[in-house]
């Protein structure tokens, strides 16, 4: 009986800990809380898109599926992920020139052929922006 009852807490204790969620170590591998299961599947905005190749070493846009961050000062959390007739409209709060705001983003894929072209549109941008996907 007393291995028993020394055993019992250990148990439950390794109950709790799997209770837990697991913590997510990159922000890349984290989904936008409400993409849908295609969107965090698919996903086809995920990666690095610049205005023109030689951008893509210092001047890339990294997309994630939970957000976007730019080589300026611009960073932007996904709140939801829902495609689109044109792509995927994307609720966003948006982190730019020491201002935040919120906002919609529209994502269009312009080109689905290499090499590929997204137009982002909407968020803290100056209209319609045009990048290419960045070779690997």
């Amino acid at each position: 009986m007393r291995p028993l009852m020394l055993v019992l807490p250990v148990i439950a204790l390794a109950a709790c800990e799997r209770a837990e969620p697991p913590k997510v170590t990159a922000a890349a591998e984290a989904p936008a809380a409400s993409a849908t299961p295609d969107v965090r599947r698919q996903a086809p905005f995920v990666g690095r898109w610049a205005a023109s190749p030689e951008l893509c070493a210092d001047g890339a846009w990294v997309f994630r599926t939970d957000g976007v961050s730019t080589a300026g000062e611009v960073s932007c959390r996904f709140a939801s992920v829902e495609p689109s007739a044109s792509g995927y409209r994307i609720a966003a709060a948006c982190s730019h020139e020491g201002s935040e705001s919120e906002g919609e983003i529209g994502l269009s894929i312009t080109d689905p052929a290499p090499p590929e072209s997204m137009t982002v549109s909407g968020g803290p941008w100056n209209g319609p922006v045009t990048l290419r996907r960045c070779p690997a």
